[in-house]
């Protein structure tokens, strides 16, 4: 069978990483053709799919999202099968891609997080979740701390981005697009990220695992800052936003278990 294959190919991508660690693609078979990604991210990648088929079918359905496992290759999204022999087919797919798992609801809401500095150390949270600064509709936190302050995974993982670049800051959030940040991935697929690094601080590569309590970083007043300090969050990846979620953290000795409160300091003496 001879078959005409005009291709429309459209990527819209919603974080940047780099573009040569996920890639879609099809190989032609007896019955149509398959659609494989590889995938050498180390986090999950869910994928949007719109087809645009012309005597062609997909096994999976159409407009669907897919999640791809970290770290495989000719993962099999759908196979797309001839309708009639006869007639000519088209193909042609755009995708919407992004870190993480979008289908997934459940995670560890009693998960005990370690403060994200040494111990013997305290620091102030001079914003909360949902703080009028800047965490409107946002659960993060703001603590403040002196630039080249060594910081320390509150949850271990695996180091999924950095980005140490940038040095520019200022107060407006049109300078959010110079954040230095390190991201982690969690087991029970939501991630944290290490925001205002200084430039070069991050102290981790990318695919490390990390372990709760190691030390990652320096902090930094890089991006949009009101001042030096670490900003911390844990999240839900979806394709197009971020779910933001409260967490619970060891204070004191350890002994205590508490959401953080703005305008508040917390000692680490464990």
């Amino acid at each position: 069978m001879k078959v005409i294959l005009p291709l429309c190919f459209l990527l819209f991508s919603t974080v940047l990483f780099a573009q040569d660690n996920f890639k879609l693609y099809h190989q032609q078979t007896e019955n149509g053709f398959v659609i494989l990604a590889d995938n050498d991210e180390f986090s999950p990648v869910s994928v949007q799919m719109n087809f645009r088929l012309e005597n062609l079918n997909s096994t999976k359905g159409n407009n669907k999202v897919f999640v791809i496992p970290a770290r495989t290759k000719k993962h099999i999204i759908t196979n797309l099968e001839v309708i009639d022999r006869k007639k000519r087919i088209k193909l042609g797919y755009e995708s919407t891609y992004n870190h993480g798992n979008h289908l997934l609801k459940k995670y560890d809401q009693n998960f005990k997080y370690y403060l994200p500095f040494k111990k013997g150390s305290t620091h102030w949270v001079s914003q909360g979740y949902n703080g009028a600064i800047s965490h409107k509709n946002e659960n993060a936190l703001d603590f403040k701390m002196p630039i080249g302050t060594k910081v320390y995974a509150a949850r271990g993982g695996v180091v999924v981005d950095i980005e140490e670049s940038y040095s520019k800051n200022c107060t407006s959030a049109e300078c959010a697009k110079y954040n230095n940040f390190i991201l982690i991935y969690h087991d029970d697929g939501t991630f944290a990220e290490y925001t205002h690094i200084k430039e070069n601080g991050a102290q981790v590569t990318i695919g490390d695992k990390i372990n709760i309590g190691q030390f990652i970083g320096y902090s930094g007043n890089v991006g949009w800052a009101t001042g030096p300090h670490l900003h911390f969050i844990v999240f839900f990846q979806r394709l197009k936003e971020r779910v933001t979620l409260k967490t619970k953290f060891l204070t004191g000795k350890g002994d205590k278990t508490e959401q953080l409160i703005e305008k508040q300091e917390y000692t680490r003496s464990y």
